[in-house]
Order: C-alpha cells, then structure tokens, then sequence
C-alpha cells in the first residue's frame, strides 16, 4: 500500500457510461443531506493554506477541483489531512503558510479541470519569482480564457506568458512577488479574477485598490470570496456595487475552522430530479440565507414548485404543488444552476427563457450550444441564442431512447438524468463520470429518489 497522502478520502466512483430512467417504484417523500458547496470548500482551503498556523475544514466537498487543489497545497511545501467527523463526514486540517507559498517541484503545478483552482492560484502565483501552470484536460480547461487576470498581473509588475490572445493553459508567470497598489480587472467574463486579486492583496506589501471594469458576472460569488477572507481576519473595504474594492497590505491570514454550507447547485440538481419524479423532497445541510441558495429557491418557486424553508434545521423541502409552467429567468444570479432548471423548463407547461448567460459558454463545455444539442438529440425543444435559452416545454416528456453526451461537463451530466426521468425510454450518457468535478455520489442520490440508474459497460 502506498504511503502517498490521499487527495480525497475514499469517495464514490461514477460510471463513465450510464442508462438512466424513471424507475418502477418511486417513493413518495425523500431525506437527502446536501454535499459541501465546492465555491467555499475551494475558498475555505485557500485561505487556510495562506493562514500561519493549522486550519479545519468541516463538510468539504469530495470533489475533483476539491483534489486539484489540494495536490497544489501540498506541491506549494504545507500539508493537507483527512480525518472522519462523525458518522458519514469528513473534514480536512491544512497546515497553513503564512503568505509564504514554495516554488512547488519543477516549478510546475497542475491545474487538472478545475477552472477557479486555476484562477485562484494564478493569484497566489504570482508570489512567487516563477511558476507554470498545465492541464491534462486541453479541451475544457486548455481553452479557458485568463486574460483578464493576466493583464492585471501584467500591470502590477508580474512576466506572463501564455497561449493566444486569451491567455489559455500553459502558463507561466515570473518576477513576484509585486508591491501592490492600483490595480483594474474585467468582471465580464468571471468574477473569478477578481477572487484571485483578493486573495493575493493582502499578503503584498502596499495591497491592492482594484477596480471591476465591465459588467459584473457572477456576483454572488464575489461576495463568498469577500466572506470567506473576511472570517480568516482579512479587512476589506468593497462598494456596495463590489466595483472598488480596497485591501491594505501586510495583513496575516489567521487559522480557523470553518464550516462548509450544502451545496446550492446541486440543491438546485437534486429538487429539478424530485420535481420531474413528482416525489416529495427534503434537502437538508443548506444555508437558507446564502445569497445562491436564496436565488435557487426564487427560481424554483418561478416554475411553480411549492417549497417550504425550515431555518433552524437548514432544511429546503420541494414538491410539485400546483402545475409546472415556463417562467423567464436571469440566470447570472445562478449561472451554475441553470443547465438543470433548463432540464427541468423541458418538462412542464409553456416557455421559458434564460437570460444573460453568455458566459455559460467559457465553462467546461459550451454550456448553451452543447447544452442545447444533446437536449434536441433527446427530444426537447429549444433553442440556443448569443446571451440566452428558450425552451418550449413538454409536459408528457421526451421519447428518449438516445445516446447523449456530457461534453466531459458535469453540469450537463446532470441536466441529461434529469431528463431521461420523464423520457418513454431513457437515455444513455457518455462520460458520465465528469460528475465527479463537483457531486460524485449524485447518481446514487438519483437513485434514491426513485431513478433507475444502469452502469452500462
């Protein structure tokens, strides 16, 4: 046996082909416990590695980005360990480094699929007086853009060199660490890098006074980053608007233990499988008042769904109520969300319309066009737009009988069970196994709540 540290405690292993449909007996009510939210176990981790001293993370997300970046952790010289916390839990200690990242071996780290693993480090990276970033995933991570981010490492003092005008995998970056000072990012296309620029603010030595250029995406995120640096004794001064905000420099990351709340996305999975199945549906382990969570209920509620909220226990209860209709959405405020709550527009009465969703486009997959075309090869009618989704819905279901694929994208894996559950005769999905980017088990929580759920070979 190896005496190598595990990246992840042991963890359900998707099939990478998978037959899915509504099963002969499904139950009338269902309890399910939510995983860990893979932005704050991301988030969570970060900052205890920067922390001095020794961190806990309680309810981290078993995922793969959850693996990527502790193989970073460790390649950055700290340590990362796994121990049981309580009967089904896990929770991880980090040794933190005191803002002192090491040049990891061969100067190379490897950023696998994970896109905000990247992004983040990027950031850290750039304390460093070298460092390259690669991916062995050149099709979803590898066309990624950075340039943003770039640009602004650029103009704080930071040599990068990367692939193309938009700044693609590999990259390196040379001369940190920088001083600080003013500093200007394009929010359009993430609000990824401007997490990154907080995170490094506060361990240069004049921090940073940035500047969110453009439109804003993914806003809710921002606030988790702001959270998150908050609680690990990090002062930050942000406009109500998030478009400047000041972080005064030599500040020290402090050690904690932190707590990380269910997942909204896969909230939001797991209610449009519940309400497809027309099953009754406890979710529990949420934060209620989580600005996502508060943005998947709204949507939910648009469809039509009834929901009852118990905050003392962090309890989201869905079932169908009254008739599914089509509802119009923005879906910047639950970008993460919207490929299973387009799943779930195909399946009742009316149009729907998901709006501002470009960037779904610059995810691991092209989260409009690729979305839209496994969903027609199925049976669904809709259509894919520039910054939109239009979907006519179809209430007695989709015929089925397909073979589908994920695009190696978790978030499509899970919109395409979605649907198979009201389809005459299943679907069959391809590389089903990327599920494993953010909720390895949810095929067994599909199968809980009443799916027929068939490894095929």
């Amino acid at each position: 046996m190896s005496d190598e540290p595990l990246d992840l405690p042991p963890t359900p292993e998707p099939p990478q082909r998978v037959t899915i449909q509504r099963g002969d007996k499904v139950p009338k009510a269902v309890e399910l416990r939510l995983p860990g939210a893979k932005y704050y176990t991301l988030r969570y981790l970060l900052a205890a590695f920067l922390a001095e001293g020794e961190s806990r993370v309680r309810n981290p997300a078993l995922s793969d980005d959850t693996a990527v970046l502790v193989r970073a952790i460790r390649a950055l010289g700290e340590q990362v360990a796994w121990e049981r916390d309580g009967d089904d839990g896990w929770s991880a200690r980090i040794t933190g480094c005191g803002g002192r990242p090491s040049v990891p071996p061969g100067g190379v780290i490897q950023a696998g699929n994970a896109g905000a693993v990247l992004r983040f480090l990027l950031g850290i990276g750039a304390l460093l007086p070298e460092v390259r970033f690669e991916t062995d995933h050149p099709g979803s991570l590898g066309r990624r853009p950075n340039a943003d981010l770039l640009t602004a490492l650029e103009s704080l003092g930071i040599v990068t060199e990367s692939q193309g005008t938009d700044g693609l995998l590999p990259i390196t970056l040379r001369g940190g660490p920088p001083r600080g000072g003013a500093v200007s990012v394009s929010g359009a296309r993430s609000s990824q890098y401007a997490s990154a620029l907080l995170y490094l603010a506060p361990l240069l030595l004049d921090g940073l006074d940035l500047t969110i250029t453009d439109d804003l995406r993914s806003a809710p995120l921002l606030r988790a980053t702001l959270r998150v640096v908050g609680e690990a004794g990090i002062v930050v001064n942000a406009s109500d608007d998030l478009r400047r905000i000041s972080v005064q420099g030599e500040q020290t990351y402090q050690a904690r233990e932190y707590v990380v709340p269910g997942d909204a996305p896969s909230a939001a999975a797991l209610a449009c499988a519940a309400l497809a199945l027309d099953t009754r549906l406890t979710l529990r382990s949420l934060d209620l008042d989580g600005e996502e969570t508060r943005a998947v209920i709204a949507a939910l509620e648009l469809f039509g769904a009834h929901l009852t909220l118990d905050h003392a226990h962090g309890a989201l209860t869905v079932e169908r109520g009254a008739q599914l209709h089509g509802a119009t959405l923005d879906g910047d405020a639950i970008i993460d969300s919207v490929p299973v709550l387009v799943a779930l527009a195909c399946l009742v009465e009316g149009e729907s319309r998901f709006e501002g969703v470009a960037n779904l486009r610059l995810k691991e997959s092209d989260r409009i066009d690729d979305l839209c075309a496994e969903l027609r090869h199925a049976g669904a009618d809709l259509d894919p737009l520039p910054d939109a989704i239009v979907v006519r819905g179809r209430p007695q279901g989709i015929v089925g009988g397909v073979t589908v694929a994920s695009h190696d994208d978790h978030r499509l894996a899970q919109a395409l069970a979605i649907v198979a559950l009201r389809s005459e005769r299943g679907l069959t999905i391809t590389d089903s196994d990327a599920i494993a980017k953010s909720y390895p088990g949810f095929f067994a929580d599909l199968a809980a709540l009443g799916a027929q759920v068939t490894v095929e070979e």
